[in-house]
């Protein structure tokens, strides 16, 4: 083809159109698209401007044509002044387009944050990227989505990161974020600029205003629904009486419309000229607060608390110093939400100790000797807070 080549993805055809679409070639490049499509018998088509530079009305034609025999079209890689054209003229909100990424390099910049699904850097004194470790075609689409739910919470006056630009780094893709000089919450401790009371009490502050945000609950998934989920990993590796306990008291809770983030830690916490900044939006769920509360315990009291180096390891400050900041966060949160702090405390520790024995069978951990004195410690808090614990609504 002269104007471009075609490829397979899944069950689309992929068009790579190059060069200029015009009156001179439209009608050469629209035949040579729909043979493609009737040789590969597809019906759903991607158009890849990534080397397309212009686009005339008579181009814009031929992809209205191309939309009305095909079941599906899309438009990935538009350049600036194409994109531009698209946009102007209304096909961005006919189709699904999308601009082609720039690429940035992380080559010798510092890391100031790590997570289970990405890794944030310094690229300039401005400006950060999260970039996620994930390569698959479904990575830039999650991307996407979290920008849609870091502006829901923006809206809502959540003190929210607002990425401005999506990219390419590598193979993978990335986040763009404007923050001056921001260092994560979870670095200030760890270098003694900020004190763990300081740190536990700005968390509760956001955490509390989050948990007070009323939300579209069809906007986002369910906490609740996803707790259940993973509960159900447990089922038949424990006894069965604490599990149909456990899962009682989630199942009882009401699926309140709640803003929860999902994976609220000190990592995911940028500052600002004294601002706390959340960033990592992707988590954001809807429920009752005391869902958020049990990984907070786990990220601060449970994982560190057999192995006191595990805390060193992630969190890059001890094990006194973390549950500090538990401490704290959890004094301050109960006072700001008027409710009592033993409530806060028993609750909080039930869900994290149910989240530490999914993770240890999920993992398949239970037979080492870490394991094992988890399972334990676990089981044993669990077999005597259910008890004491009616309902876990906070």
């Amino acid at each position: 083809m002269s104007n471009g080549r075609f490829s397979m993805r899944d069950t689309s055809l992929v068009a790579h159109l190059v060069g200029r679409l015009d009156a001179m070639n439209a009608e050469d490049v629209e035949q040579e698209v729909k043979s493609a499509l009737k040789g590969h018998g597809c019906q759903s088509l991607i158009l890849d401007l990534q080397d397309l530079s212009y686009v005339s009305s008579a181009g814009l034609r031929v992809f209205l044509r191309l939309a009305k025999q095909t079941r599906q079209l899309s438009i990935e890689n538009a350049c600036s002044a194409v994109y531009e054209v698209l946009e102007m003229t209304g096909f961005s909100e006919m189709f699904k387009v999308r601009k082609a990424l720039r690429h940035v390099s992380i080559e010798g910049c510092d890391e100031i944050g790590r997570g289970a699904k990405a890794a944030v850097y310094r690229l300039d004194p401005e400006t950060i990227v999260k970039v996620v470790f994930d390569t698959s075609n479904e990575t830039l689409a999650d991307i996407e989505r979290e920008r849609v739910l870091a502006r829901t919470a923006f809206v809502a006056g959540i003190p929210t990161a607002i990425s401005y630009d999506v990219v390419r780094v590598g193979d993978r893709y990335g986040a763009v974020y404007e923050l001056l000089n921001a260092n994560t919450l979870a670095d200030l401790v760890a270098s003694g600029t900020w004190s763990a009371e300081r740190a536990g009490t700005a968390m509760a502050d956001i955490m509390a205003q989050m948990h007070e945000t009323h939300v579209n609950v069809d906007s986002m998934p369910s906490a609740r629904d996803i707790q259940l989920d993973e509960l159900s990993l447990l089922d038949g590796h424990i006894d069965d009486a604490l599990y149909r306990h456990m899962h009682a008291l989630v199942a009882g809770l009401a699926d309140d419309d709640l803003l929860i983030h999902g994976d609220y830690h000190a990592g995911n916490i940028m500052v600002q000229d004294d601002e706390p900044l959340l960033i990592d939006m992707d988590t954001l769920a809807h429920g009752n607060p005391v869902l958020e509360l049990g990984p907070v315990y786990n990220a601060y009291v449970g994982f560190g608390e057999i192995d006191h180096g595990i805390s060193e390891k992630y969190l890059g400050f001890s094990y006194d110093t973390s549950s500090k900041l538990w401490e704290t966060l959890a004094e301050h949160y109960a006072e700001k939400r008027g409710l009592k702090l033993d409530d806060v405390l028993r609750k909080a520790e039930l869900m994290g100790r149910m989240r530490q024995v999914r993770r240890i069978v999920s993992h398949n951990e239970q037979d080492n000797d870490h394991g094992k004195l988890v399972m334990e410690r676990c089981l044993g808090r669990l077999f005597a807070l259910v008890e004491e614990i009616g309902t876990l609504s906070l």
